[in-house]
């Protein structure tokens, strides 16, 4: 029979629901590669959307990855998008934790989000202040002397 008021049927709101309490656990899952596309989403989102240059070099990336099929690079995509739409600033925090430790592999990581960024031309605007947001995420911690200790 048809509903009386028309909208979302309630399996689908559950359905939604436990969607995002999914993607909200698992914020902080993902290594560099995750790391790098959700930064990059999060510099995309401030201007208007990708052109053709920073695509092709999006697109030279995944090829780098040659483990990584297009199907598989839209998932990570989509997901790494709705993270930082459900809770910007959780999604943002846990980029360091998604990184290596090593200093080497974060730098060529941020080299990478560099030549996207840089495709279309220097950024500027919002778009340069959430490049610079990045950089500082991507900032390599010196260990506590305590860490030193331990290891």
């Amino acid at each position: 029979p048809p509903r009386r008021r028309p909208g979302l049927e309630p399996e689908r709101i559950e359905f939604i629901q436990q969607r995002i309490a999914e993607l909200k656990a698992r914020l902080a899952e993902g290594d560099e590669r995750e790391a790098a596309i959700r930064s990059l989403v999060y510099i995309g989102m401030a201007g208007p959307g990708v052109d053709e240059r920073a695509f092709n070099a999006l697109r030279h990336i995944r090829n780098a990855h040659g483990n990584l099929t297009l199907q598989e690079f839209k998932q990570i995509l989509r997901e790494q998008f709705f993270a930082l739409l459900l809770d910007r600033d959780d999604a943002l925090a846990a980029i360091p934790k998604m990184l290596p430790p090593d200093a080497a592999l974060r730098a060529e990581t941020l080299a990478k989000i560099h030549q996207v960024v840089s495709a279309a031309g220097d950024p500027s605007g919002e778009r340069a202040e959430r490049l610079a947001q990045i950089e500082k995420l991507f900032e390599v911690i010196e260990p506590t002397q305590q860490e030193l200790g331990q290891n």
